[in-house]
């Protein structure tokens, strides 16, 4: 199990992403063209707002953000992004100059990953009391990858490219819009490494998830590479290889480090096609951590399948360890493959799966929280503290 490179709002319970939507209108349906598609789709909406408009700002929020079974409550016990929108054009619909929305955060729960400053097509839907919510099952999408739709609402003429079918217009466009990096990947004797998961992750700032594009076949037997679609940033490049046998990880940043700090930034931009991008990797030992939950006053902890336990190391180290696991009957839970390094450990309520409710009594419980550097196999215990008491120190 390799380490995901994600914040700690990952972490949070959230729900799968289902768009439920067929792309080409269904088997009955023959679609032949990315102007029949858009035709098809837009014919579908009859509440949507449509506009063009450019990200002023966004901000990530906890909280329920509206009740079933409207698609906000696909982050109900999440967290979400609030996005300040400077409106330019509308299609369909009546808004002010300035709009805000919200989509989900991006990490699989549907949300709309909106760059700031950036201008988008937006395909919003009006939900609870006047709030507009907009999603991945939508069109939303940057301005500059909507022609076609945007041709389509401004009752303009197709361009020859908009005739093509689906298929082959984005296999054209994509490598126009994105870049693409080529590389290999070798141990520190020299041997290439295999199988090892390829990344290139981009930062940003206002605590929203960072961007990361990998390989999907992993480096191949020689420790070749090649990551496709990268969209234009600048991003740190890692490979990171597990040794279940040895327990450790082989790990190292381009151009060749094992320190983050001195790892290089690579600037991608669209159409580009790197190549060489060749660098060493080292090993590194892991190790296996239990948790156990107890009570600052000996009661009984809340119930199991209410817990769980969050472990995050540096949120801006693509290769540092982030992951969750639910605690045991016997209130512990154990998780492996953990690098040494400073980490922060939490625990956290999770809902009912059945009700998607966590019941208020045990909300009142004050979650615990530790600062703790491991190096080596060990067991971390986590205090709750009962209602109405001050948190341990």
């Amino acid at each position: 199990m390799l380490a995901v490179p994600v914040s700690l709002f990952a972490a949070m319970p959230a729900f799968a992403c289902t768009c439920g939507r067929p792309a080409s209108g269904g088997p009955e349906l023959k679609l032949n063209t990315v102007r029949e598609l858009v035709a098809f789709e837009n014919s579908k909406l009859t509440n949507t707002t449509i506009f063009e408009g450019i990200v002023e700002k966004q901000q990530v929020v906890t909280g329920p953000i509206g009740p079933p079974p409207n698609a906000m409550s696909m982050t109900s016990f999440g967290v979400h992004r609030i996005v300040s929108i400077l409106v330019t054009r509308v299609y369909h619909g009546k808004l002010q100059q300035e709009v805000t929305l919200v989509t989900g955060i991006g990490t699989g729960d549907c949300g709309v990953d909106f760059r700031t400053g950036m201008k988008y097509l937006i395909y919003a839907d009006i939900v609870g009391d006047g709030l507009l919510f907009t999603s991945i099952c939508s069109r939303t999408d940057l301005s500059d990858h909507s022609g076609p739709t945007i041709r389509f609402l401004r009752g303009e003429p197709p361009s020859a490219d908009d005739l093509l079918d689906p298929h082959a217009y984005y296999a054209k466009m994509t490598p126009q819009w994105t870049g693409k990096a080529c590389g290999r990947v070798t141990k520190s004797d020299g041997s290439p490494l295999a199988g090892a998961h390829v990344q290139f992750t981009e930062f940003r700032d206002q605590h929203l998830p960072a961007i990361a594009m990998s390989d999907p076949d992993l480096s191949k037997p020689d420790g070749s590479f090649c990551v496709s679609g990268i969209e234009p940033g600048k991003y740190m490049l890692t490979a990171e290889g597990m040794d279940y046998h040895a327990n450790a990880r082989w790990v190292g940043y381009y151009p060749g480090v094992s320190v983050v700090a001195q790892a290089s930034t690579l600037e991608v931009s669209t159409g580009d096609d790197l190549k060489d991008l060749n660098f060493t990797v080292e090993k590194q030992s892991v190790y296996t951590v239990t948790f156990r939950i107890v009570t600052a006053d000996g009661t009984a902890a809340p119930p199991s399948k209410y817990l769980g336990v969050a472990i995050q190391g540096s949120e801006r180290d693509p290769l540092a360890y982030h992951e969750t696991q639910n605690v045991e009957d016997n209130g512990s839970c154990a998780l492996g493959l953990i690098p040494p390094g400073h980490y922060s450990i939490t625990t956290y309520l999770q809902p009912d799966p059945d009700t998607e409710q966590v019941p208020p009594e045990i909300t009142k419980w004050r979650m615990a929280r530790k600062e703790v550097d491991i190096t080596g196999d060990t067991q971390i215990i986590l205090t709750l503290t009962p209602p109405e008491h001050p948190s341990p120190h």
